[in-house]
């Protein structure tokens, strides 16, 4: 499947951002093909003359034109790095001149809220209170943004220490159970025996509870459940979360972890989302030295499962 992928050069191209006969794929075809002719062409050319300077002409042309084709080859991979290079940069300063003026907006919008509510008719609070809630949606994006930048350049840093799990876990379902309440939906969180401190970033991986749960909520039909669960196993611990939502087609489970992924039965409900949450999940838990896994059936709901080492 693998190689399949590798040689359909138009999505390729697509997903380069460059045209069919510019991709590595191609281009190593086309150096395989010429190579191929060059040497049948130096076969039957030293069957026919005996002189050995014929046979080392022939030679050299051929290392000429692989030497040729390769520089072109590493010409086109340098630009892409250098593109990528660009665009990671972009995200990482664009989002840093964000984050200032989106708090200034949280504050001011909260701090009229709070202290300033008295001449402001409900109307006018409501639209304070809308204000409020796109900054912070914004400000998550941006946050998001720049974590996938540390990531993609390997500077993601965190901080690890013995974190408390079943109180990370109350924290989150708490915070998140406003939503929750409004799809009507039932969360229960099952903890199996005395649950030991694991060795994490505390912040980080309240982060990866949030999404995955968040996910849940975002994804699971109104009245739906969803179960939280806690347990050990050898050396490390485990949480799980399940819902009955509407699950992931099976033909496109291999890209969940991938960056902006969003499956089409999901976008077809018209949820909020960017893709992101799951690709920064999976690198925290991995780079805190565990792993993360998942079932799921289309229509019949989900279960991620995360193992993070015992401290």
């Amino acid at each position: 499947m693998k190689i399949v992928n590798d040689l359909d050069l138009k999505k390729q191209a697509e997903n380069l951002g460059v045209s069919v006969w510019r991709t590595p794929s191609f281009l190593f075809i086309v150096m395989g093909i010429i190579i191929i002719a060059a040497m049948t062409a130096t076969y039957f050319i030293s069957q026919k003359y005996d002189a050995p300077e014929v046979l080392i002409g022939a030679e050299s042309l051929v290392v000429s034109i692989i030497f040729i084709i390769g520089n072109s080859i590493i010409r086109q991979v340098e630009e892409m790095a250098k593109l990528n290079k660009l665009k990671t940069e972009f995200v990482s300063v664009a989002s840093h001149q964000l984050r200032t003026p989106l708090s200034a907006i949280r504050w001011e919008t909260e701090l009229l809220l709070s202290k300033f509510n008295c001449g402001l008719s409900s109307k006018q609070c409501k639209s304070i209170e809308t204000i409020n809630t796109l900054a912070t949606r914004m400000t998550r994006l941006v946050n998001d943004l720049l974590d996938v930048t540390r990531i993609d350049q390997g500077r993601l840093v965190l901080k690890k220490e013995a974190v408390d799990m079943s109180k990370a876990v109350d924290e989150i379902a708490d915070n998140l159970l406003p939503l929750a309440k409004a799809k009507h939906l039932h969360i229960v969180v099952n903890k199996k025996g005395k649950i030991k401190d694991v060795i994490a970033d505390n912040e980080k991986i309240k982060l990866v509870i949030e999404n995955l749960l968040s996910n849940s909520i975002k994804y699971t039909k109104a009245r739906g459940k969803i179960e939280i669960g806690l347990s050990k196993s050898p050396g490390f611990l485990v949480f799980s979360i399940r819902d009955n939502g509407v699950g992931i087609p099976k033909e496109q489970q291999k890209q969940v972890f991938s960056k902006f992924f969003r499956s089409d039965n999901v976008v077809k409900y018209q949820t909020e989302g960017t893709g992101l949450g799951l690709y920064i999940a999976k690198n925290i838990v991995e780079q805190l030295g565990g792993r993360i896994w998942f079932q799921s059936i289309e229509q019949i709901g989900s279960v991620f499962n995360f193992s993070l080492p015992l401290a």
